[in-house]
């Protein structure tokens, strides 16, 4: 996996790429671009960023910016804010 994630990040980054659907994180903000979802990550804490599923979203971000499919990015963001608590809807 470590070889997908290299060559993915070689191409040119598209952060302008939509999501399937935008996800609204009431009272914080509606994500509909790969560059929302960064915006995101980068304001989270620390700890929060080390943890095993924000470094897989993280992963996944990355991979959807070169190319890949958006739809699994807002899958696994989905997934870690529900194991969370955080209330995520699409709209």
């Amino acid at each position: 996996m470590r070889g997908a994630i290299v060559t993915a990040l070689r191409k040119r980054a598209d952060w302008s790429r939509q999501l399937p659907r935008p996800l609204t994180i009431p009272d914080v903000m509606t994500l509909k671009t790969l560059a929302d979802v960064r915006a995101l990550m980068r304001h989270l804490p620390e700890d929060r960023q080390a943890r095993s599923t924000w470094r897989y979203v993280a992963n996944q971000l990355a991979q959807a910016a070169s190319g890949a499919d958006p739809a699994h990015v807002a899958v696994a963001l989905r997934l870690v804010l529900s194991i969370e608590g955080v209330e995520c809807r699409s709209k």
